[in-house]
């Protein structure tokens, strides 16, 4: 990519070159031509040339000669045309190799920063070599429950090696708060929801208090089973044979198919008014393509019509495969049940599924036979590790809440425990917010703290409440440098950093959580600081020679800090520098050297310039003489005998031919 960009800005500095030598004629910018239809337009072009005056029209008397011409300003054309042109073959490159670009509500600097990366492709063709290496072993039936059950032998070992590196690496990394307490990054991994005991007590916990909160206001339970086609199962369910019926889409091309089912049912509900929250539980079957357990609930009244429109979407495609060989319907592409309290809870329908996805642990209900196996016989804790390696193979979500409050501000509520309370104190003294507000805050940290979702739920605005209604929302913050010792380069952007904000290894503001925006009823709103450590994450401090701690980085006199370039790049000199090499060569503002960035509507006009230069005869002849004068260099460069001998040999070589 950057040698296509350098290409590129190499023919625009031909382009600028040749314009300010007066080579290339002037831009011509035409009103547009009034009409509706072709035959219209083309009257008033043939008007306004009989209008217009031509080199044999006289000049009046007393206008001068140059006020017949129509002067335009022709600017050059800037770095941004290179950028965009390059964006787009790096973007067309990029869908060549089956790899997603970069999104286009980044900036198109970033964008071609992650696209000139040699790291944004390496994670790019890793992800892609793993996903294709198991899309080849499901088609070579290699995944299914008479061989590997959920994914392949080769995806469940790179898994594990994955997370062994992972795990090293935690190690040997350590962050530090300004207390002076240190931990290692796998300790504090091991105390977040990275720890799969402490994600399913969340998960469990949000669901069985929206049950309780669900049972209050008179809604009732549904559980929907969601299944894709059968062209999306690489074998067949009882023999494992191969499905004559199977298109090679991989596990992604099936969940993105349940995906759009459900936005489809999801819209028309909204459109008719019905509303319902819950959870959606993502799993694979035995041959790894994915199917979906929905548990919601809904207004008593609105019950039918939601399971009768999620049916309609879900039998839509392919209904001939929902009937038997006695013409009976079967539920195999979708499942409805409505969740009997005197029979269970509705926590107790997807407890199975949850402790599947996440570790496998879970307490065996008593009198149940096998509740410890899943439906294929196997074992929850050996099916746990494949499922999840499974997940992260194809990029699948496996748990998704849905019409329900934000769960980043329980987690930062939570953070404010009752050692914190008198930093809350001080913090309310100084920001001095207004007694409302600081009762929202109070009572949605009470029912945190207490472990209540159901009264936090109801705090929240209760299910399905809009989130720009909600009383609390998250906080974050651009994140400031702390090293000021002069602006930074990105190295893959090439973007000079001339203020305080810290940005990333493409040029993308870095935003950091502080905490909560706290509003009242009225709309008056206050901040409240929940993040109270500043933590630095740097190698993990080890004994070094003679017992004194050091920096892990070998001892002695090379251990001191270097870097892989120069240190010495910035253009302004220190306060104590004499150095008169270092000092810089102008004193213009750094503001006043950087260019402007084109606005969209002059960008797009040097575009069109570019283009329509690139396609001139003048152009393609420069380019055609180009490749002749390369081909003759390369034709002389040749040597015409490689050795000394050879011009001995050649004339009697040409006298046996003659």
């Amino acid at each position: 990519m950057e040698d296509v960009r350098h290409q590129l800005v190499g023919n625009i500095a031909n382009h600028n070159r040749r314009q300010r030598l007066g080579l290339l004629p002037p831009p011509r910018r035409l009103s547009p031509l009034p009409g509706a239809t072709l035959s219209a337009q083309a009257r008033a072009r043939a008007a306004r040339i009989a209008r217009g005056p031509n080199p044999l029209t006289p000049p009046r008397p007393g206008v001068p000669a140059l006020s017949l011409f129509t002067w335009q300003r022709a600017p050059l054309m800037t770095l941004a045309v290179a950028d965009t042109l390059a964006l787009e073959r790096a973007r067309a490159r990029a869908r060549r190799h089956g790899i997603a670009p970069p999104s286009l509500r980044l900036k198109p600097a970033s964008q071609l920063a992650r696209l000139s990366c040699e790291r944004w492709w390496r994670r790019q063709l890793r992800r892609l070599a793993g996903r294709r290496l198991e899309q080849v072993l499901r088609e070579a039936r290699r995944v299914h429950k008479r061989a590997g059950i959920y994914c392949s032998e080769l995806t469940l070992t790179r898994r594990r090696a994955q997370k062994v590196r992972n795990r090293a690496l935690l190690e040997t990394l350590e962050a530090i708060n300004q207390a002076g307490q240190t931990y290692t990054l796998a300790e504090l991994a091991e105390l977040g929801l990275a720890n799969p005991d402490h994600r399913r007590a969340e998960l469990m916990l949000r669901i069985r208090d929206t049950e309780v909160e669900a049972r209050r206001l008179g809604h009732v339970g549904l559980f929907f089973t969601l299944t894709a086609p059968s062209r999306f199962h690489p074998v067949l369910a009882a023999s494992a044979q191969r499905n004559p019926k199977y298109d090679g889409s991989t596990p992604r091309d099936a969940q993105q198919h349940l995906q759009a089912l459900w936005a489809r049912a999801r819209a028309a509900l909204a459109r008719e008014g019905r509303g319902l929250y819950g959870i959606r539980v993502v799993e694979p079957h035995h041959d790894g393509t994915p199917h979906w357990h929905l548990l919601v609930w809904a207004k008593p009244e609105h019950a039918a019509a939601v399971t009768e429109t999620l049916r309609g979407y879900a039998e839509a495609e392919s209904p001939e495969e929902l009937y038997d060989r006695g013409g009976q319907k079967t539920h195999a592409r979708f499942k409805a049940e409505t969740i009997d309290p005197a029979r269970g809870t509705a926590a107790g329908y997807v407890a199975k599924y949850i402790s599947k996805n996440l570790n496998g642990e879970q307490f065996a209900r008593a009198g149940v036979e096998g509740d410890h196996l899943d439906r294929y016989g196997q074992a929850l804790t050996d099916a746990a590790p494949r499922i999840e390696a499974w997940a992260a193979t194809w990029g699948i979500r496996q748990f998704q809440f849905l019409g329900l409050p934000s769960v980043t501000v329980w987690r930062e509520v939570r953070r404010l425990t009752e050692r914190q309370a008198d930093t809350l104190q001080q913090w309310e003294a100084a920001t001095r917010p207004r007694p409302s507000i600081a009762r929202v805050l109070h009572r949605v940290r009470a029912a945190a703290l207490a472990g209540q979702w159901d009264r936090y739920l109801r705090l929240m605005g209760g299910p399905n409440a809009p989130r720009k209604l909600q009383p609390i929302k998250p906080w974050s913050i651009p994140a400031f440098r702390r090293a000021q010792a002069g602006d930074d380069v990105s190295h893959a952007s090439g973007e000079v950093n001339p203020g305080l904000v810290e940005r990333g290894r493409y040029g993308d503001e870095i935003r950091v959580p502080k905490g909560l925006v706290v509003s009242d009823r009225r709309g008056h709103a206050a901040e409240y600081l929940t993040r109270l450590y500043r933590w630095e994450v740097r190698p993990r401090r080890r004994l070094a020679v003679g017992g004194v701690s050091g920096e892990f980085s070998g001892g002695g006199a090379a251990a001191d800090p270097w870097t892989c370039v120069t240190n010495c790049t910035d253009p302004e000199a220190g306060p104590g520098c004499t150095d008169p090499a270092s000092q810089p060569l102008t004193t213009l503002p750094r503001h006043l050297l950087t260019p402007r960035a084109p606005t969209p509507d002059e960008l797009e006009a040097q575009l069109a310039r570019y283009r329509e230069w690139r396609a001139s005869e003048a152009a393609r002849a420069e380019v055609e003489n180009a490749d002749v004068e390369q081909r003759l260099i390369r034709a002389l460069a040749r040597p015409t005998a490689t050795h000394p001998q050879a011009r001995h040999r050649r004339p009697a070589r040409e006298a046996r031919r003659r």
